[in-house]
């Protein structure tokens, strides 16, 4: 019998909140939910997502503050989401934005208590 070994490099917390996704420079974009994030990625949840190697840049809701980060889908799952690996920072103070914010999840009692997402 196989055993599920995990692969992430940083713990995933889950989460519900918004976000905005924009292909290309320029574009409007389109609005999804965020159900889980670490520091090197998250799940979000729209009925339309994008193709595997997509670059896009994020927008990222959570708690009054923007975090915006660029990314790739690296899965995509047609009706209900997309995995994406975040590949960089579009303000200087971004990573500490994200940081911030996956500490105050990890300080949530709903956080500890989940053993993992499944995609």
């Amino acid at each position: 019998m196989a055993e599920f070994t995990e692969k992430r490099m940083f713990p995933r917390y889950p989460c519900d909140t918004g976000v905005q996704i924009r292909v290309g420079e320029g574009s409007g974009g389109f609005w999804g939910t965020v159900s889980d994030i670490s520091f090197g990625g998250c799940y979000v949840y729209t009925f339309s997502p994008l193709p595997l190697g997509q670059d896009v840049g994020l927008t990222i809701k959570a708690n009054g503050v923007e975090i915006n980060v660029t990314g790739r889908i690296v899965s995509s799952h047609p009706g209900v989401g997309m995995g994406i690996a975040f590949n960089g920072f579009s303000q200087k103070d971004g990573e500490q934005s994200l940081k911030t914010y996956l500490n105050h999840l990890a300080s949530l009692p709903q956080a500890k208590a989940a053993t993992g997402v499944f995609h």
